[in-house]
């Protein structure tokens, strides 16, 4: 049996490079703060709408408002970073998020507050769009399933914090305190930024074509829509469900959800990195199985430690697909493009969690809570014919790309 001498181990060690880096934990940290921001508007503006504007049947409109926004806007700021650079933009998109919130301090009405939302999109599809694409650049590309994935944890952790410290400040204290906390938090956000060195980036000299959808990221964005229309259904409706059913625990649900995603979608990152074309096969897989599996015990819930099994099976499930669905939609691109493939995602992130909403509602109204969470295996039926029916070219380095 032959044995490497000890140089050409330390080389092969030496191959593998640094993720951890300064700038990698900088971005990471940015984006948590305003993730922080954004989590802590999602359930206290619907509360807001209905107290201070007395319109509950548009306590949704905060959250399409914002949504609106951010899928107009993420094309042209996908193209805008692949043209232009990115740090000015991430800045100035956060800039846009910020200025909504300062005004809200003075508790405006609320159809004022919708169409500011309007404009906090703007803000929020340009600034996440350009972070993402930020950290994509600073992450090497040998381990970009690997970054991309602990890059995305800065969505879950603040999931699993903001929402009940906002509601616990506006029961205990005042809207007012809430918002000054948010544009703390997303000042804060912006400051950090200040300190990135970003890699080295060669403005287009040529006209570049707007374009809506980088075609080669397009697979992957298919998928995470069809996935985020079950992922909607989840968000929006299990609360009510369990409710109807007894089982009122539903904060234990998503504190699960969001602990078995943080432990996840690290893991699936490695494994695609690791393993290539059957890694992604693998962790795709899992995480159907994962999702066929939750929904079928979120459809039955009717004990304390179903909430907290479904919900733990769910964030797994979502785990192993968010970062390899992502992971795809970069490594389809080269450097220069990674902006449009960013805005590709998540725009259709946001249109799957979007129509979502829009969809079951009626369907539970209709057929009730438990055949609407039955029928949302449907989309990850879909989500997973996608991903394996497709044709595989020889040249193709794993699906979808």
């Amino acid at each position: 049996m032959d044995i490497k001498p000890q140089q050409a181990v330390e080389e092969e060690i030496e191959v593998r490079p640094t993720l951890w880096t300064r700038d990698y934990i900088l971005i990471c940290l940015s984006s948590m703060f305003i993730f922080l921001a954004f989590h802590m508007y999602l359930p206290t503006l619907p509360v807001y709408m209905e107290k201070i504007g007395g319109m509950s049947e548009l306590a949704g409109w905060p959250i399409a408002g914002l949504t609106l926004g951010a899928v107009l806007i993420r094309p042209l700021a996908g193209w805008a970073l692949d043209t232009y650079g990115r740090k000015a933009i991430l800045f100035g998109g956060i800039l846009l998020f910020l200025l909504p919130s300062i005004i809200y301090i003075w508790m405006v009405p609320a159809m004022i507050l919708v169409v500011l939302r309007i404009v906090q999109g703007l803000g929020w599809g340009i600034g996440n769009t350009a972070s993402n694409t930020v950290a994509s650049d600073i992450v090497p590309r040998k381990r970009l399933g690997e970054g991309m994935g602990f890059f995305t944890i800065t969505l879950t952790l603040p999931l699993a914090i903001s929402p009940a410290v906002g509601l616990w400040l506006i029961e205990e204290h005042s809207f007012s305190l809430m918002f000054a906390i948010a544009v703390l938090l997303i000042v804060i956000s912006m400051l950090l930024l200040l300190f990135i060195k970003l890699p080295h980036f060669e403005k287009r000299t040529a006209k570049v074509a707007l374009v809506f959808m980088e075609k080669a990221a397009l697979r992957p964005a298919m998928i995470i829509l069809a996935l985020t229309i079950t992922y909607s259904s989840v968000i929006s409706f299990f609360p009510l469900y369990a409710f109807q059913q007894g089982v009122p625990a539903t904060g234990l649900f998503f504190t699960a959800l969001a602990v078995s995603t943080m432990v996840i979608r690290p893991l699936s990152g490695i494994i695609v990195d690791r393993m290539g074309k059957e890694g992604y096969n693998f962790v795709v897989l899992l995480g159907c199985i994962g999702l066929f599996i939750s929904m079928i015990i979120i459809a039955r819930v009717a004990t304390v430690s179903q909430v907290i099994l479904g919900g733990a099976i769910y964030g797994a499930g979502f785990g192993f697909l968010q970062p390899a669905m992502l992971a795809l939609c970069l490594n389809s691109v080269p450097p220069e493009k990674r902006g449009a493939a960013n805005a590709t995602y998540w725009t259709a992130y946001d249109i799957g969690v979007a129509a979502g909403s829009v969809l079951w509602g009626p369907v539970a109204v209709a057929l009730g809570y438990k055949t609407m969470f039955e029928l949302t295996l449907v989309p990850v039926a879909i989500a997973c014919f996608l991903y394996f029916m497709k044709k595989r070219s020889p040249e193709s380095p794993v699906p979808g790309t």
